[in-house]
């Protein structure tokens, strides 16, 4: 009895190995899916890719919208710019509204991207941020300055992306034009004055107002009247002027106008100033420059990131990004928007949806994906709510939203592609986009897509070349349809210039 005991253990005891060894490994395998990819400019592409289980993750499945530019053709079919809005440091309007103001402007949009961080309460850019060729506001500290890498587009249209630095100062000149340098310590920020030497315009806010501490009794303002009038601070620009009223323990609110600027500072720092006096000449100087540079670029447009999620082809450590974020928002998975400058010299701007079964994703793992498209350097830009995409759909005036429904935040700022190639009558493709069910006591015109050799929206009714005819109905010179009095079915046929496409329709 023993001995089949003994036998009857290990024939247990190999049955389970034997399952264990044939039973197969269901290993879980990151697959990726492109579910659309659109040419929404020449050189510039829309992309629309799900990855499920991403990085090998269970359930780790992502949604990902991206825009690749060929930055070969940069300046000569397609551009970049930003925009700021309402032309004020603590402006704010959805990425929709942003883009309405440059096509009011007859700026050819095609494409759009949420910008920078910003104050959700103030509005003002968290950081360095400069829009043609005007600083709207600066860092709030030199460390922040050179932790947080920037997006730069130059004078000449190429692009950039590193860290910057502000440096700005004040000359105080006397009336033996002997010069005494103060530094300026930002701009526009009613949420750094403290302790610190800033300088405002009439664009800080709506209201063109300074807003200092209530419990501050100790401090300095100092209005300056530009002799050209124009109190804008520009990159690489010298303003001169003259100080026409120093103000000791001003009051808690305090508005400038249009042609003034207005030195604010506290405490110590009010030494810096004790020579001044109404009448004084002073100029103001302000200068972003790249760190890597002793020379400064002529820049255009920056908006500064958070991290680089890649840098030189490599994707830093948990070290690095928690540097400035805590740990749980650098692994934490979320919306997110990213630019990156790869290996083929192409820009990509990217986003990442958080919704429904799509998880979002950390800023490792936005570094990977920006990788195996072969991004050499990458940075991320203000992600969350602000996340936010628009492409233009070939044949469609408008813009759309690519991203999962959700919130339209109003944002500080964005990145914008215009397409620089003009309209013309050249159709390069079209397509019937109406209800295929057609009243019969209806007459009009028919809703037909169309776009031209340049990837520019066109009316084909506009054509002298375009040839309408159906079995259901009649065309008229204007291109309105009648269709036939009972209902059947049959079908519309449009023919521009070598092109002859039929859809079947029915009359009801």
């Amino acid at each position: 009895m023993r001995i089949i005991n003994l036998f009857s253990k290990l024939f247990l005891v190999f049955s389970i190995i034997f399952i264990i060894n044939i039973t197969p490994s269901y290993a879980i395998s990151e697959t990726r899916k492109i579910i659309s990819t659109t040419e929404i400019g020449i050189g510039v592409t829309h992309t629309n890719e799900v990855i499920y289980n991403f990085m090998n993750k269970n359930l780790n499945h992502q949604n990902i919208n991206y825009i690749e530019m060929d930055l070969n053709l940069i300046n000569s079919t397609y551009s970049l710019m930003c925009h700021k809005s309402q032309d004020l440091t603590t402006g704010k309007a959805t990425l929709t509204n942003q883009v309405l103001s440059e096509q009011q402007k007859r700026k050819n949009i095609i494409g759009a991207i949420n910008g920078d961080f910003f104050n959700m309460n103030s509005g003002i850019p968290t950081c360095n941020n400069l829009i043609n060729g005007e600083i709207f506001s600066t860092s709030i500290t030199k460390d922040e300055e050179i932790l947080r890498p920037c997006f730069a587009i130059l004078e000449d249209n190429s692009v950039d992306i590193d860290n910057y630095y502000f440096k700005g100062y004040i000359n105080l000149i006397d009336k033996d034009s002997h010069k005494t340098r103060v530094n300026i310590d930002s701009i526009n920020r009613n949420d750094y004055i403290e302790d610190t030497i800033n300088v405002f315009n009439y664009k800080t806010n709506e209201f063109s107002t300074i807003y200092l501490p209530e419990n501050k009794e100790d401090g300095l303002i100092i209005l300056i009247t530009p002799e050209n009038s124009n109190p804008l601070f520009q990159n690489n620009k010298t303003i001169k002027g003259k100080i026409t009223n120093i103000i000791n323990d001003p009051p808690n609110i305090y508005r400038i106008s249009n042609n003034q600027i207005a030195i604010v500072t506290y405490g110590k720092n009010r030494y810096s100033f004790l020579r001044t006096y109404v009448g004084m000449n002073v100029e103001l100087n302000f200068e972003i420059s790249k760190y890597s540079l002793k020379s400064s670029p002529k820049i255009k447009h920056l908006l500064t990131g958070h991290k680089f999620l890649v840098y030189n082809s490599e994707i830093p450590d948990n070290k690095y990004f928690s540097s400035t974020w805590n740990e749980s928002s650098v692994n934490s998975k979320n919306h997110r928007t990213a630019i990156a400058l790869t290996k083929r010299n192409t820009l990509i701007i990217l986003t990442t949806d958080k919704k429904g079964n799509f998880k979002g994703m950390s800023l490792p793992e936005l570094g990977e994906f920006l990788k195996s498209k072969d991004a050499y350097k990458a940075i991320n830009l203000d992600g969350g709510g602000s996340t936010s995409m628009m492409i233009r759909p070939l044949g469609i005036h408008s813009l759309r939203n690519i991203n999962l429904s959700r919130e339209d935040r109003c944002i500080s700022n964005s990145i914008m592609i215009t397409n620089l190639l003009p309209y013309t009558t050249k159709i390069k493709d079209f397509y019937f986009e109406d209800s295929p069910k057609i009243n019969r006591a209806e007459h009009r015109r028919l809703n037909f897509i169309a776009y031209d050799e340049n990837l520019n929206p066109i009316d084909i009714y506009i054509l002298k070349n375009v040839k309408l005819s159906s079995d259901v109905g009649n065309f008229d010179e204007n291109g309105l349809f009648y269709p036939i009095g009972i209902p059947c079915k049959g079908s519309i046929t449009i023919q521009i210039g070598d092109i002859s496409k039929t859809y079947d329709i029915e009359i009801t």
